[in-house]
């Protein structure tokens, strides 16, 4: 690399859109959640569970991309919310009320991997059971292969053993200890029944749908930087452009403001593409007309951001893409209007539909009273530490961040005037219920035909290269 291309990346970097790129040469246990948030996460729990149980929670598997090829290893996200943990091939045992082990006694067991430096120079360092303890302030720290072995894994003892139900996980070498800790503990503690695996289920719903606000914290971040990821696809859109390029600024933008990841696979999707709801093959080129659906949210520190924008290709909507796409701010506006303390989330989405219902009626779309496929999937969903998030749909309460993304798609071939073939527009944005009212998180990245109009005649990444 030539001292003027690192010079002129520098400046892309730093110079030219201010992004805050501090965040690079952190790692989760300077910025992330607390030792202390998972201590106090785990005695929650403790305070749900009902007399003389316990609770016990495996990590993911390691999921294999292909061949001796893996994917980036992502925890189970209750195991990280209890735990902080993020190595593969752990488990987390939870007890109701202190157990005697050895001399001592504890309420709580966690079982790690083994340092092991010919693992680790080609994986990277790992905790093992001392830096478990120092990092996490987990005390009562076991390597894994004594979960195998233990027989304080028989919980016989116990009323209820609280459980997700046997699965099936994936096989290979990097998973054997996992599998291997799984077939002990359901050999000595046969599969729970479905009452008892749905209560777990349940504590857990409850414990993660309300935010703290060292989670906000991390949560809001991870907002920020899909928002700006956003601002900057939009300025980068213009015909000629393709969808992977644009699925790629949103994604470089993520990794330059610190996200380790995305939250789900990114959704970029033009012309009839942008009627697929979960449309991730992003790989039409030449774009010349018609909307682009985004659908991409950055994850930082675990917890993911999930914004939808919709625009034009040409930088001008089209007086039929302006007409749906009204519609659909309409019932966005109208469904965050809605969100309020007390008020059930799924009579948000009755708003939002009939908004949606009045304007494809408004516009010779469908007839009143007629059922159509246009707008096929619920108002929102919870988030957090998924993108679709752990909570019930009831009653909303402060600390609740939920999705509003209306939206109406018309796919080629519809049953409507084909001036309305494919045109699907989604706008997505995330709301964080308050004692008085709600706060939208993603509200600085433009909505408005006027606003994305004018983002759209500045120049955006891909103009810079």
């Amino acid at each position: 690399m030539t001292k003027t291309l690192k010079c002129f990346l520098f400046a892309f970097l730093f110079g030219f859109f201010g992004w805050n790129t501090t965040a690079n040469g952190q790692s989760w246990f300077d910025d992330g959640l607390s030792p202390a948030f998972h201590k106090e996460r785990r005695q929650a729990l403790r305070a749900l569970m009902p007399e003389n149980s316990v609770a016990v929670f495996f990590t993911n598997p390691i999921k294999n991309r292909s061949n001796d090829t893996d994917f980036a290893f992502r925890p189970n996200s209750d195991f990280y919310y209890l735990t902080g943990f993020r190595e593969p091939n752990a488990v987390l045992v939870v007890f109701k009320s202190p157990q005697g082990f050895g001399n001592g006694s504890a309420d709580e067991f966690i079982f790690v991997p083994a340092r092991d430096p010919r693992t680790e120079q080609w994986e990277g360092a790992r905790l093992g059971v001392e830096g478990v303890q120092e990092k996490l302030g987990l005390e009562a720290v076991f390597l894994n292969s004594e979960f195998m072995k233990s027989p304080a894994m028989d919980l016989s003892k116990f009323a209820q053993v609280l459980s997700p139900a046997k699965s099936q996980t994936e096989g290979g070498r990097h998973n054997a200890t996992l599998n291997g800790m799984m077939e002990v503990f359901y050999t000595n503690n046969p599969s729970p029944a479905k009452p008892a695996a749905m209560a777990l289920d349940k504590m857990m719903n409850q414990l993660r749908v309300i935010k703290s606000e060292e989670e906000l914290t991390i949560l809001k971040k991870a907002i920020e930087i899909s928002g700006m990821a956003h601002i900057e696809a939009i300025k980068s859109i213009q015909p000629g452009v393709s969808e992977r390029a644009i699925q790629g600024v949103h994604e470089f933008v993520h990794k330059a403001m610190g996200a380790e990841d995305i939250g789900y696979g990114s959704i970029v999707g033009a012309g009839n593409n942008s009627c697929i709801l979960h449309y991730v093959d992003n790989d039409k080129r030449e774009l010349q007309d018609g909307v682009i659906l985004m659908d991409v949210g950055a994850e930082y520190r675990g917890y993911s951001g999930d914004i939808t924008r919709t625009v034009p290709v040409k930088g001008v909507f089209s007086k039929e893409e302006k007409a749906i796409y009204e519609i659909v701010l309409k019932a966005l506006e109208a469904g965050t209007e809605a969100c309020k303390v007390g008020e059930d989330f799924r009579d948000v989405g009755l708003v939002a539909k009939q908004i949606i219902d009045k304007g494809l009626v408004d516009l010779g779309i469908i007839k009143e009273g007629e059922r159509h496929p246009y707008f096929p999937h619920g108002i929102g969903h919870h988030l957090g530490l998924d993108v679709h998030d752990r909570g019930a749909y009831g009653k909303l309460m402060p600390g609740m961040v939920l999705t509003v993304e209306p939206g109406i798609y018309i796919p080629e071939g519809s049953n409507c005037d084909p001036k309305w073939w494919k045109i699907g527009v989604r706008i997505e944005d995330n709301i964080l219920i308050t004692e008085t009212g709600n706060l939208n998180l993603s509200q600085f990245v433009p909505r408005t035909v006027a606003d994305i109009e004018k983002l759209m005649k500045e120049d955006g990444v891909l103009q810079k290269l």
